[in-house]
């Protein structure tokens, strides 16, 4: 089964009833709502169901409630400040001083944590956050909410949107301030972003996409599998998934390795999985994705007969 919540936390519940009583034998959890990590822990502890969680890192606090539920198999995520902090560290590093931000809401800890970040990281380098436009919902009110803060700060030398549709929606307001010279940062890499890397409107963009979740669900199948992995205190795992910035040159082969197909291939997914490998470990998990970036995953699929060492040499991977 595949649900979606269309970003509404009262079906996320509903949604989440409903698997339990068609009677699903594991859920994997896009977690992007702390209010969401307890509720839902509680609703398979209840009905014995194991879960996982993908996406956004769960607070401290939550870790601590779903590593007590013994139906807990495991979360693979990103933390959400550390992805704002790499992005705010490159913007500094490229000498811009003046940042504007167009974010989602405060109680978001998805945007509120990318936010911190970024504006930590700028500040903590010498630059300085003129001012944050909270509570974005959708593109069309990213625009106008960019807009604004655009005629308001014309000095503005940067913008940091906290997501591919805030990204894009702030474009759309550059276009119409020709007197802003601000260079364009994003969190996420989907089409429009490309797009943007490519004919230069976009600077830069970061993220750790689409290979949360493909882990968090072998974790979930192993353990369903009877071959449950455990950490060193023998709680269910918490791995951390690793931001990656894509330079420019590299736009094309990502998007058709990460956007047009995938950057783990079927074969090499079953690796994490016991039916395919009796031996595997949390140490496999671990390895991968401390190792895992655009350039290692490019030479992967070269060795798959994908891409070939001259396309690879052309954008610098040797």
């Amino acid at each position: 089964m595949v649900v979606n919540d269309e970003g509404k936390v009262e079906k996320t519940v509903q949604n989440i009833d409903n698997m339990i009583s068609a009677g699903v034998d594991g859920i994997v959890f896009f977690g992007i709502s702390e209010t969401l990590f307890p509720v839902i822990s509680e609703k398979c502890q209840e009905a014995k169901v194991p879960f996982v969680c993908y996406d956004h890192m769960p607070s401290d606090e939550n870790l601590e409630i779903l590593k007590a539920n013994p139906y807990f198999k495991g979360v693979v995520a990103t933390r959400d400040y550390g992805t704002g902090q790499n992005i705010g560290k490159h913007a500094a590093s490229l000498g811009l001083k003046k940042a504007l931000i167009i974010t989602g809401k405060m109680t978001d800890p998805t945007h509120s944590a990318r936010t911190n970040g970024f504006k930590d990281a700028f500040e903590a380098a010498g630059g300085e956050v003129l001012d944050i436009a909270w509570d974005a919902n959708n593109l069309a009110d990213a625009t106008a909410k960019a807009n604004d803060l655009l005629t308001a700060h014309p000095e503005a030398d940067c913008v940091y949107a906290s997501n591919g549709d805030y990204g894009s929606g702030t474009l759309q307001a550059l276009a119409q301030h020709p007197e802003v010279n601000a260079k364009m940062f994003v969190t996420d890499l989907d089409p429009d972003i490309l797009a943007g890397l490519k004919d230069g409107s976009i600077t830069a963009a970061n993220g750790a996409h689409w290979i949360n979740v493909d882990f968090a669900t072998t974790l979930l199948v192993n353990a369903l599998l009877g071959h449950e992995l455990k950490d060193a205190d023998g709680k269910a795992p918490v791995l951390v998934a690793p931001v990656m910035a894509l330079p420019s040159e590299m736009v094309d082969l990502y998007d058709k390795f990460w956007i047009k197909s995938q950057p783990f291939s079927g074969e090499e997914l079953k690796q994490f999985v016991v039916t395919w490998n009796e031996n595997v470990s949390l140490k496999d998990y671990e390895d991968v994705l401390a190792n895992y970036s655009v350039e290692t995953r490019l030479k992967q699929k070269e060795k798959e007969g994908l891409v070939t060492a001259e396309e690879l040499k052309a954008v610098g991977i040797e």
